[in-house]
């Protein structure tokens, strides 16, 4: 997908990893709501293993991943998901704030990381955005394309 140069909204499949329902629903009315380029097509999924059932069955764009789910706590969920997708671009949406994990969560394989009720759907959009581009960066680079 290529983000650059839109002037129609364009849709994106975002995959939202959340076991709370309260969570789930203000995200995704977060992002929904308000000016965007972007449609989004959200599917919500409680586990990891659900998770990781759509990934295997559904092209998505980017996923929204909490790290305190029923089948996986903290890293675990971001290790798993980027060994088996590797291009997947992983924006973080937790309740932890501490900046250890936050520095982790980037070097396992994340491009964002939000906190949760600290945000915005502006800057929850912006991030998807930021997290797709990144991605497209990083495997342009590996190809040794020139950007």
């Amino acid at each position: 997908m290529q983000l650059a140069a839109m002037t129609k909204p364009q849709d994106i499949a975002v995959l939202l990893v959340e076991d709370s329902a309260g969570d789930a629903s203000a995200i995704t009315k977060a992002m929904i709501y308000g000016e965007s380029l972007y449609n989004f097509m959200i599917t919500h999924k409680t586990t990891l293993s659900e998770a990781m059932n759509v990934l295997d069955k559904t092209p998505v764009d980017v996923m929204l991943l909490d790290l305190n789910l029923p089948d996986a706590k903290q890293l675990k969920a971001i290790n798993e998901v980027h060994g088996i997708f590797p291009d997947l671009p992983i924006v973080v949406v937790s309740g932890y704030s501490d900046m250890d994990l936050v520095h982790q969560a980037l070097h396992s394989g994340a491009q964002e990381f939000l906190i949760k009720g600290e945000c915005s759907g502006a800057v929850i959009r912006q991030s998807i955005y930021q997290a797709i581009v990144r991605k497209q960066i990083e495997q342009a680079y590996k190809r040794g394309e020139k950007l």
